[in-house]
């Protein structure tokens, strides 16, 4: 009974969080857009991860999904969607945690600068910070679908391996991706949580701060409780993955979800720490709900004004 219900949780559970991610994230990125939060550079990034963040969950995520409930992996079906999607999988996953890692640095350098920048320098180099991420990490995972996946034959069936058919491609790569997803973003994001944390402290402390500097710390709250986020929900999964996958294959479906899962908290995050996006989303909700009131208002005084006609008409007629 135990590992029946086991099972259907880890089966549902990847196409639920996807689902619901999809929604929340959308959401997000349009709360993000709108003119409250124009003026910030680090929503740039919040918006960019959003997306990303949001597509991750349709790759190795949904193939979890699939494998129990259909038996197959969408990743595995031919080697152009074994290379396409690996490929995939590995660049969104990099530009997560490393959009991550700007944002916490660019942070860094917006509350200690002395003399303010002005607001359009700000947005130039976060999109510049964004772009360049994007290139750079498609550049390094390039030799992925250069070398990587092949077919070969097993017992009459055509199978699809991840691996190159010219050199021993993994678990090398495990390595380099450890190195790019997790300790190095992980290693960066600690140094300036803890560079900004004391910074806060230091604008805590001081009395003789200008008005418009503590209203940066805000944006910092959530950019904080991400990072530490990160580094406690992601730091296992990877180094398990690493290093002992093929001991405790049983169990990386609750590690990917657990990993999978922190992508999906953006909403909630911002939700929780950001009283501007609460507040436009109770705005945003409430706009909803005076149309669906409207539109149920209207419907019903047709349907009345239908009802008034036709009784008005059959009075006529037996008259």
């Amino acid at each position: 009974m135990t590992t029946s219900v086991s099972l259907i949780i880890s089966t549902y559970y990847p196409l639920c969080l996807t689902c619901v991610t999809t929604i929340l994230n959308s959401l997000t990125i349009f709360v993000l857009y709108q003119d409250v939060f124009r003026q910030r550079p680090a929503v740039r990034y919040m918006r960019a991860m959003a997306i990303v963040d949001m597509l991750m969950l349709y790759g190795w995520n949904l193939d979890h999904f699939f494998r129990l409930k259909f038996g197959f992996e969408v990743d595995r079906l031919t080697v152009a969607t074994c290379k396409i999607l690996i490929y995939l999988n590995h660049l969104l996953s990099h530009s997560s945690a490393w959009l991550r890692v700007w944002m916490c640095i660019d942070r860094f350098l917006t509350l200690n600068q002395v003399r303010q920048r002005r607001a359009i320098y700000q947005h130039r180099r976060v999109i510049f910070l964004i772009i360049f991420t994007f290139i750079a990490l498609a550049l390094i995972n390039l030799p992925i679908p250069i070398f990587s996946c092949y077919s070969y034959v097993l017992k009459n069936e055509t199978k699809i391996a991840s691996g190159s058919p010219y050199f021993p491609l993994y678990p090398a790569w495990n390595y380099i991706n450890l190195m790019l997803y997790n300790i190095l973003p992980f290693t960066l994001m600690l140094i300036f949580t803890i560079l900004i944390i004391r910074y806060l402290i230091l604008i805590k402390r001081t009395s003789s701060l200008q008005q418009s500097r503590i209203r940066y710390s805000t944006i910092s709250i959530p950019i904080l409780l991400s990072a530490i986020l990160f580094c406690l929900m992601t730091t296992p999964p990877a180094l398990i993955y690493a290093f002992f996958r093929l001991s405790i294959n049983n169990t990386m479906n609750v590690l990917d979800s657990i990993k999978y899962t922190y992508h999906s908290l953006s909403f909630l995050i911002y939700f929780v720490t950001l009283v501007d996006f609460r507040q436009e989303v109770y705005r945003f909700l409430h706009c909803q709900c005076c149309k669906s009131r409207l539109l149920i208002t209207v419907f019903s005084k047709q349907r009345a004004n239908r009802y008034k006609t036709q009784a008005t008409a059959l009075a006529t007629i037996t008259k």
